[in-house]
This record gives structure tokens, sequence and C-alpha cells, in this order.
């Protein structure tokens, strides 16, 4: 469920009623934390995104928050399967992917989010500006979400995005993902190769 959710938002192009959209392709790493009445989890990992082929591959360890490099688990929707690989051991273990492929497209900023103002990350010539907005949306399970999100305003980058839901199936939670290194475009596309032990 985390890595699902944790495809939120990335920007950069601009689509009809909306402020900044997603890139098509990217890499970085997220912080996640995930907070409810019953469960928190906290994640570090790498996530390579191309939504031009319909899939992600998520690197990590979810568990303990320790980045393990010699795992991964590549999600492909138009094979509607999923590899999860350790190549250290050569091991592969493979699992049908139920849904459809979000397409980060469809995870705009939209055009009736309001500016809550200007960020800055750092200092002097090194300073990051940024803008931040927020915007109210119905969530999948029928709650109410308050959105936030702070982007780089050059680029529409993410840096932080949290989400509060209220009501719905899933009850009251907290979700903020933190972004870091943050890469558009693949820069290895070899990295959606499936090994020969799988």
């Amino acid at each position: 469920m985390i890595l699902q959710v944790a495809l939120l938002l990335a920007g950069l192009s601009v689509a009809s009623g909306s402020i900044c959209c997603p890139h098509k392709q990217f890499n970085a790493f997220q912080y996640v934390n995930f907070v409810n009445s019953t469960t928190t989890i906290e994640a570090l990992y790498y996530i390579v995104y191309d939504g031009i082929n319909q899939r992600y591959i998520i690197t990590g360890d979810r568990s303990n928050n320790q980045f393990l490099s010699t795992t991964k688990v590549i999600y492909d929707y138009k094979q509607s399967k999923a590899y999860s690989i350790d190549a250290e051991a050569r091991t592969c273990t493979t699992f049908p992917l139920q849904g459809n492929f979000e397409d980060q497209q469809n995870v705009c900023v939209p055009s009736y989010a309001v500016s809550v103002g200007p960020f800055f990350y750092g200092y002097n010539r090194d300073r990051l500006n940024t803008q931040s907005y927020t915007y109210n949306r119905t969530a999948l399970d029928g709650g109410r979400q308050r959105v936030t999100v702070v982007v780089s305003e050059a680029d529409c980058v993410p840096i932080v995005i949290s989400r509060t839901t209220t009501g719905g199936a899933g009850g009251n939670s907290l979700y903020t993902v933190g972004y870091n290194d943050f890469y558009p475009g693949i820069r290895d596309i070899t990295v959606f190769d499936i090994p020969s032990y799988c």
C-alpha cells in the first residue's frame, strides 16, 4: 500500500486545468511516513518511475529504514506482473499486479489549489526557491483529503508532500513524502531488465 501511495507527485509539464504536473520519468530517493490509528510506517527507498512504459522500480528496505541496494521490485503494468529481485542472492519472485497503472499525469497540482506562498531552502546563492500549494479532494475510499505540496519554483520538482485524510473507509491518516536527489528522466534504463533467473 505504501508503495502505491508513494507515487504521488513529481512535477514539470503543465496540463489543462493544472498549475503543474509530474515528469513522465524520474529517479529519486523518497522518505515516506504514514500514520493512522493502527499503523505507523516509515520508509526510505529509491524509486525509478517510467510513466511512458507504465512501470516503476522500488529499491530499499521498508521495515527498518536501511537502504538495501541488492533488492528491488519492478512493477510492470503492461505485463500485469511484478518481480521481486535479490541480485546478490540471485533469487526472483514474481506476482500478479491488480488494478491499473496510476499515470502521474493524473496527479497534478490542480488549478484550484491555493498558493500558501513561497518558501526558501538554503541561503544566498545556494537558496532553492519553492512554491507551496494546498487543496482539498476526495480520497478513493470516500474520505476527505487536505493536500499540501512544496515544489521547486523553477520547474515544479517535488520537495515535500503532505496529505491528511479524514473519514472514509480507511479512517483518519497522515501521509508525508520528502524527495531527495531528484533526477528527471531515467539515468540507466537497464535497471528495468529482467534477469535470466526470473
